[in-house]
């Protein structure tokens, strides 16, 4: 991912692991919360967090793609664009509509806080459109 320079190369990534994972037959989840905006104060914090409960929900049985693993890359590629509002859009627009598009997540789970966070807000709206499962995080699998 060191090498990659675009957003779509980014999500072509995301989406040949979203088919191998999917070879298990097990619907795919995906945690959604703040990452960048809202949460916790901080994009480390947030990540934190976000990556407990992606180990959490993995560990109640459910098969979660975790995009922790990109943030790094998305977050290199996001200081090539302007910012709206503070928010680097075409990570939404092009890295996680393609994913989400790609068809192999098929629920969504919403952390919390998810309210406070412009990415998660935009992702429960896309969820929706998608017509995907979307569930809010089990509040007993948080600390």
């Amino acid at each position: 991912m060191d090498k990659v320079e675009t957003f779509e190369d980014l999500a072509e990534i995301a989406i040949g692991m979203l088919e191998e994972i999917s070879k298990s037959g097990k619907p795919i989840a995906f945690v959604c919360g703040p990452i960048s905006t809202g949460g916790l104060g901080s994009i480390e914090k947030n990540l934190a967090h976000l990556e407990k409960a992606i180990e959490t929900a993995g560990k109640n049985g459910l098969q979660v793609f975790s995009q922790t693993p990109f943030e790094d890359t998305l977050q290199r590629l996001a200081k090539k664009y302007p910012k709206t509002d503070g928010y680097c859009l075409p990570i939404l627009n092009i890295f996680y509509k393609k994913v989400f598009e790609s068809g192999y997540i098929k629920i969504a789970l919403f952390l919390p806080d998810w309210q406070s966070s412009k990415g998660a807000t935009w992702e429960r709206q896309l969820f929706s459109n998608l017509g995907l499962q979307i569930q809010e995080y089990p509040l007993e699998w948080l600390d």
